[in-house]
């Protein structure tokens, strides 16, 4: 199947010690407090096409959190400008030796312990339109503050951090690379404030040499080829993907504030056929499946926990910032995806129905 803080200010403290001086002297003249050093928002957008011109080699670890553990992956990654990535698992074990090649709109998932190769589309990854319509959204609905330097990776970077304008609480915080504005680290946040995950480099070196047999996409001797989600057809056109269903469905009426419907989209899966919502507040996205097939949700290797609201009881998912939810009413399976808390969700899902 796309989460009480203060915050250090700049310009906010420069303002507060310039007061406090005026006071003691007296004869000092007010004066403006002093601009943040850089532009938050242009160095994010910035690093949005970095990697479209810049060629690296590096390592780089994710950990996600959910309510009970922590799920760390950590994956060798060689990217050449502007759209080839391969990526190749250290760990965690069960997926050490699986690789994936990324070349601009498809991506090739090549499981080497079962001898499979998944192939799937997205073009939105290589949509600079949509990119920067999704950036403006998240202006529309985030404030960027400055946040200092760090290093990491052995790399000068400017921290970034993204503020919900509704509920005043953070979402994320970007660490972008000085000089390449590629992004070195990033953290989530829950909204009670938790970290839900984080990526990093743990090493990185930039470099345009990389061999053309890096990204080879062809698949091994004995390798299955399967087809994966084709995300080719996700449109505006709302009204359309309904006609196209085949049923008729229902729609939150309870969103948070900010998420508005970004597309909508009909895909058959295993002889089911399932429409899908997407909303998004520009950072954040949350989906919507349903199917008249009473098909269930597929959690793959997780082991779902169940919850209950308005006589459903519903089955959940966590993994770091992200929660999937599903139950069945009026003769249809729904699920829930977001980068929300449960609680979140629920209240979400009782708005679908009425």
């Amino acid at each position: 199947m796309s989460c009480a803080r203060t915050f250090p200010a700049v310009a906010a403290l420069a303002a507060l010690a310039l007061g406090s001086l005026a006071g003691n002297r007296g004869a000092v003249a007010a004066s403006a407090p002093a601009p943040e050093p850089v532009d938050p928002a242009a160095l994010l957008r910035s690093s949005l096409l970095a990697p479209t011109t810049t060629s690296y080699v590096g390592q780089v670890e994710t950990v996600r959190f959910s309510s009970n553990r922590a799920a760390a992956t950590i994956v060798k990654i060689e990217h050449r400008a502007p759209s080839s990535t391969r990526r190749w698992y250290v760990a965690p074990d069960a997926l050490y030796g699986d690789y994936i090649i990324t070349r601009g709109p498809a991506t090739y998932q090549f499981d080497t312990k079962h001898s499979k190769v998944t192939i799937s589309h997205a073009p939105a990854l290589d949509d600079q339109v949509t990119l920067s319509g999704n950036f403006d959204n998240m202006l529309a609905n985030y404030r960027t503050v400055y946040d200092g330097t760090q290093t990491v990776a052995d790399r000068p970077t400017i921290s970034i951090v993204l503020v919900n304008k509704y509920t005043g609480e953070r979402a994320m915080r970007a660490w972008i690379d000085r000089d390449t504005n590629l992004v070195l680290k990033k953290e989530e946040y829950h909204a009670n404030g938790a970290v839900a995950s984080q990526t990093r480099f743990e090493d990185i070196r930039y470099t345009g040499s990389i061999p053309d047999e890096i990204f080879s996409t062809q698949t091994p001797s004995g390798y299955e080829q399967v087809a994966g989600p084709d995300n080719a057809s996700p449109s505006p056109d709302v009204e359309r993907s309904i006609k196209d269903a085949g049923f008729s469905p229902y729609r939150p009426h309870d969103l948070p504030q900010g998420f508005k419907i970004a597309s909508a989209d009909v895909a058959e899966q295993n002889g089911v056929r399932t429409l899908h919502f997407l909303y998004s507040d520009g950072l954040r996205s949350i989906s919507l499946f349903e199917n008249a097939a009473n098909a269930a949700a597929d959690f793959g290797p997780n082991k779902p926990k169940t919850t209950h609201f308005e006589g459903h009881a519903a089955d959940y998912i966590e993994d770091g910032p992200t929660t999937l939810l599903t139950w069945r009413e009026h003769g249809l399976s729904f699920a829930l995806v977001g980068d929300l808390l449960l609680p979140e969700l629920v209240e979400i899902a009782r708005s679908v129905v009425p």
